[in-house]
Formats: C-alpha cells, sequence, structure tokens
C-alpha cells in the first residue's frame, strides 16, 4: 500500500471557493471570494459547486454556456495573489502531511493490520491535498482520497488516512454499523495504539454514530481481547446492535 500526495491548484481553489466552508483560509479570502461573486454570480455558484442557482434560474444560463465563461474565469484567477497564496500554503502543508506519514506509516498500518486483520492490497492511492484551515476528507474511489485539515491532537493526519483507508478496505461500504466499527478502531483504539495515551470518545467526529458506537464497545472490547481479530466477523456478530 502507497500514498502518493499531491496537490491540484485548481481543486484547492475551488474547495477553498466552497460555500459550505465556515473558515477562510486566510485573511481576505472571504472578500476575495465576494469579489468573484460580485462579477459573475452564476460563475461564481457554478464554480463553488451551486449548479441549482444557474440552472434553474433563468432560461439565458445554460450549462454549456456557464462552463465556457468559467473556465475564463478559472483562467484570470489562477493570476491572483490569493490563488496564488492558498496554493503555496497547500503546498507547504503537503510537506508536513508527507513527513508525518512517512515517519509514521509503517507503524500505523501494523496496527491497523492487528486490529482488523486486514492485509494491505499492492495498490497506489493518490492523495490530493487542500488548504490545512478547511476542513476535507474523503475517500472517492480505491484510487483516490481528497483531505486537508488541522491538526486536532498528534498525529491527526495519519490516523485520519488511514480512516479513509478502511473505507476502501471495507469496499466503500457506508453503512452506520462498518462506519462505527471504522470509528473504533481507527479514530479510537489506533489513535490511542499509535499516540501510546488517551481514552476513547475523546475525540468525537461524527456525532450521530455516537449511540452506536457505545453501544458496540463491550463487544469491542471483548472482540480486541481475542487472538486473532476478523473485522467482517466483529460485523457479522453485531448486526442486531
Amino acid at each position: 500500500m502507497k500514498f502518493v500526495f499531491r496537490v491540484n491548484t485548481d481543486y484547492v481553489f475551488l474547495h477553498a471557493l466552497n460555500a459550505a466552508q465556515k473558515k477562510e483560509p486566510f485573511e481576505g479570502w472571504k472578500k476575495f471570494a465576494n469579489n468573484i461573486w460580485d462579477k459573475t454570480p452564476a460563475i461564481f455558484y457554478f464554480l463553488s459547486g451551486s449548479p441549482e442557482y444557474i440552472l434553474f434560474t433563468s432560461s439565458k444560463n445554460t450549462l454549456p454556456a456557464i462552463a465556457k465563461t468559467a473556465e475564463k474565469t478559472l483562467k484570470e484567477t489562477r493570476k491572483t495573489k490569493e490563488y496564488k497564496k492558498i496554493s503555496i500554503e497547500t503546498e507547504e502543508y503537503g510537506l508536513f502531511v508527507r513527513q508525518q506519514w512517512r515517519k509514521n506509516y509503517k507503524q500505523a498500518l501494523s496496527i491497523l493490520k492487528d486490529i482488523t486483520g486486514f492485509l494491505m492490497p499492492p495498490k497506489k492511492v493518490v492523495v490530493y491535498l487542500t488548504h490545512p484551515k478547511l476542513k476535507n476528507g474523503l475517500t472517492i474511489s480505491d484510487e483516490i482520497i481528497v483531505w486537508g485539515h488541522h491538526e486536532d491532537y498528534k498525529n491527526y493526519t495519519t490516523v485520519y488516512l488511514c480512516h479513509e483507508l478502511m473505507h476502501i478496505l471495507t469496499d466503500h461500504n457506508n453503512t452506520d454499523l462498518v462506519h462505527a466499527a471504522i470509528e473504533l478502531a481507527i479514530d479510537n483504539e489506533l489513535r490511542i495504539r499509535l499516540n501510546k495515551k488517551g481514552r476513547y470518545f475523546e475525540y468525537p467526529c461524527h456525532t450521530y454514530l455516537q449511540e452506536i458506537e457505545r453501544k458496540l464497545l463491550p463487544n469491542w472490547k471483548a472482540y480486541l481481547r481475542q487472538e486473532k481479530q476478523d473485522f467482517w466477523a466483529f460485523i457479522k456478530e453485531n448486526k442486531t446492535i
């Protein structure tokens, strides 16, 4: 299993422009984004991932026409100091991520195997990075993860890259039961073993999974005490919870 970290500057920009992001990567970004909106609202909505505003509000805003104009706007935006700044800061973040992963990955993947019984497939996964002050973490496919986040605790990035890896290893099974078990395995047990300290639920992630995780916890602790671990066997045995 090999992780390759890349920075696609257009993706970095578009992710930061996304209206769902509550924080700005640096002071002045919101003003910069608002200037794009002031000039061409339809293009802003298109670039920030809100196509309904342009497709359903005007007969003139056809998708081909908007896409053509958006490409021109994006080309012009690449020349701005804000685009360059967010790209540089993300590249710098990339150095941090690569260094942390290089330091931890052998131990982290060994712990993951011990907890789940999963063997690491001989494949390459490309991780596209975004600005660390903005939240991002998603498994796109078996070959692509997108990631960017500030460090909430020691080795945070390593832990959550392993979390995203688990979505690949579990064939993108996103049922609440599987996702809750992933959080017990990675967000909690792997974090504690890797950092050699901590406790369960110290850093809650998806609050909607907390109830099922706490119900699973006694069986999970018993599972970890077994001589051999099998993640799918644990899931099968706890389907009624």
